[in-house]
């Protein structure tokens, strides 16, 4: 860590000065709004409320209660929660949302991310013998960059969080430290978003190719990535096997194409009055406009990386603005729509994230220019930087403020009192509003919102609704009293506003069939001692050969019949079921529990990879 820590015990007394003014300059942001206003949560058009605010109140519901979160019933008729990344159930940030009310910790977050991804950036570029006064410069700029507070106007902490670490992970590189290098990586995992971790990855590979001495710099990656795998190996493979088992498995390939850059979204990246002014005037949705039009450094930055590219146009930092280009463009280039076909890329979803590596090459451009300009040209340079930063500084105006959330976290009375914790489904229909609230109140909707659920879901809607109702990340069923929401086990449907249906007689959430799947009656009693442990008991009679828990399969749920392990089958393409031992009493009770198989082990791997890091990390020091 010799670069790394060696930059920062090497800080003098300008370089805190410059610290002092970034810390103080992202506190006053949001700051004023804060004094005046009194509003502890950040402006978002949304996202923060109808999709992390849920899934964070929800695992940290199941800690308090002193469970941990592996499954969640509420949304989508059931899928994995540990499993879902996004829960940041691992990321040591997260904690302060254990210590302060969950919607200013995720204001908190959002602030330490900007600070340091600014800091990071400083540090990079004092790394490669830059001044101070150049090194803050550009480490202020990235920090403000609209691409990074655009994340916050967007509602999605996770992606901020995951480009604060990019900065630290080439300081890693350029230090050739595999144990740090390591431990950033996992860190970028556990935050949330592993997308920008892979691209941010992937330029670093290219780097190593490309610059001496390339076999050390590969090892240094190689043997970094088996230590990230390890120090997050209790996140990565139950977030792999839920991938595998989710939609983007063998989604449309439309689903990858929906965040793709067009020409005049280009031009935005040069010039921020573009994108800025599509949020409001723009047809396409806000979620688009942000991930598409604001991969825009500071016009100080472009001025740079002019200079850089005029002074050296074929280098690896062109290479990689070229390359964020060619991916971003996604449905817009033909080579891209092959990719997709052809390689694991699906996966990653959102083309214009990509950008991030024209961005990264408009920050190495414009540290490579400023190595090269002489001393006379650095007054004019310093007030153009002013004048730059001033600007970035009035644009993030408009991106990070407060706003009154209690419009979109303000409780329904009618779940709260009358479905919370009932041992049925409802149908709540995305026209209503956030259909992943129901998390919230402990309500079992049908209906989500999530970045990838189960892959049996879209054909099972399909099925229910007679027509194709999910898109890639929400699910869109109306029809209440179809066969399949009965096997579901819906009870109540929330339709209109001041409407809720109530199904009479109740569909159990289990039940008997017989060999010909047809549903029995009597159902047998249920009780829900958790979201992770059902337990069914009764009597069973012929002509019952199975029965049918409507939880859907997925590895990691187990069944035990009177105490003995019995298989887990698929039931209906989507649901789980039991069969019958043909030598068991008539009188039964079976516990259905959700424990992933690899669990213990991936724990006890975690705990002794960070020890050992730790260990090896003071050995070096």
């Amino acid at each position: 860590m010799d670069i790394a820590l060696g930059t920062i015990r090497e800080m003098k007394k300008k370089d805190l000065v410059f610290l002092s003014l970034w810390s103080l300059l992202v506190l006053l942001l949001p700051g004023v709004s804060w004094i005046f206003h009194r509003r502890i949560g950040l402006f978002n058009f949304g996202d923060l409320y109808f999709y992390h605010y849920p899934l964070r109140e929800t695992a940290l519901n199941f800690l308090e209660k002193g469970q941990f979160p592996f499954w969640n019933p509420y949304i989508f008729g059931g899928v994995p929660l540990a499993a879902n990344s996004q829960t940041s159930l691992f990321y040591p940030i997260a904690v302060i949302g254990k210590i302060f009310p969950l919607l200013f910790s995720f204001s908190l977050e959002n602030l330490f991310h900007l600070w340091w991804a600014g800091l990071g950036m400083a540090l990079l570029i004092k790394s490669q013998g830059l001044k101070s006064e150049a090194a803050w410069i550009l480490g202020i700029s990235y920090g403000l960059c609209p691409f990074l507070t655009g994340r916050i106007a967007e509602g999605i902490p996770t992606i901020l969080a995951s480009l604060a670490w990019a900065p630290w992970a080439w300081l890693a590189l350029s230090d050739q430290n595999t144990i740090l290098l390591s431990a950033i990586w996992a860190l970028q995992f556990f935050s949330g978003h592993p997308q920008f971790m892979i691209i941010n990855a992937g330029a670093m590979l290219l780097w190593a190719f490309l610059f001496r001495p390339r076999l050390k710099n590969l090892k240094i990656l190689f043997f970094s990535s088996i230590g990230a795998a390890l120090l997050a190996s209790v996140q990565w493979v139950m977030t792999a096997q839920f991938l595998l088992h989710s939609i983007r498995q063998n989604w449309s390939v439309l689903y990858s194409l929906g965040y793709s850059v067009n020409s005049k979204e280009l031009w935005s990246w040069l010039w921020p009055g573009l994108g800025l002014s599509a949020l409001t005037h723009s047809s396409a949705p806000v979620s688009v406009v942000l991930e598409n039009s604001l991969a825009f450094p500071g016009f100080f930055v472009l001025l740079l990386a002019g200079i850089g590219l005029w002074k050296k146009p074929l280098s690896f930092y062109t290479l990689i603005i070229g390359l964020g280009i060619f991916f971003a463009s996604g449905r817009h280039n033909p080579a891209y729509l092959w990719l997709l076909s052809h390689t694991p890329l699906h996966f990653l979803r959102t083309p214009s994230r990509f950008s991030f590596l024209s961005l990264w090459g408009f920050f190495l451009l414009a540290g490579s220019a400023l190595k090269s300009i002489k001393k006379p040209s650095r007054v004019p340079l310093a007030i153009l930087a002013a004048l730059s930063l001033f600007q970035l500084l009035i644009l993030n105006l408009n991106l990070v403020k407060t706003q009154d959330s209690s419009s979109y976290l303000g409780p329904h009375r009618f779940f709260s009192q009358t479905l919370s914790g009932k041992p049925g489904r409802v149908l709540i229909s995305p026209a209503i509003g956030n259909p992943d609230k129901a998390m919230m109140y402990h309500v079992m909707n049908v209906n989500g919102y999530d970045a990838f659920y189960l892959k049996g879901f879209p054909d099972y809607a399909f099925r229910s609704e007679g027509r194709p109702a999910v898109d890639a990340s929400r699910s869109y069923l109306q029809k209440w009293n179809t066969p399949q929401m009965k096997d579901l086990g819906v009870n109540w449907a929330f339709i209109k506003p001041d409407s809720v249906l109530s199904v009479s007689p109740k569909n159990p959430l289990a039940y008997f069939v017989d060999k010909k799947n047809y549903p029995l009656s009597p159902s047998p009693q249920l009780a829900l001692l958790n979201e992770n442990h059902w337990e069914v008991s009764g009597v069973w009679k012929k002509p019952a050969t199975s029965l049918v828990i409507s939880e859907p399969f997925y590895p990691g749920w187990k069944a035990y019949w009177n105490g003995q392990k019995t298989d887990i089958l698929p039931w209906n393409g989507f649901l789980s079921s039991i069969s019958i031992p043909s030598a068991s009493p008539n009188s039964f009770t079976v516990d259905f529990v959700f424990h992933p198989r690899l669990w213990p082990l991936l724990v006890l791997a975690t705990i002794l990879s960070w020890f050992l890091w730790f260990a090896w990390a003071l050995k070096i020091q």
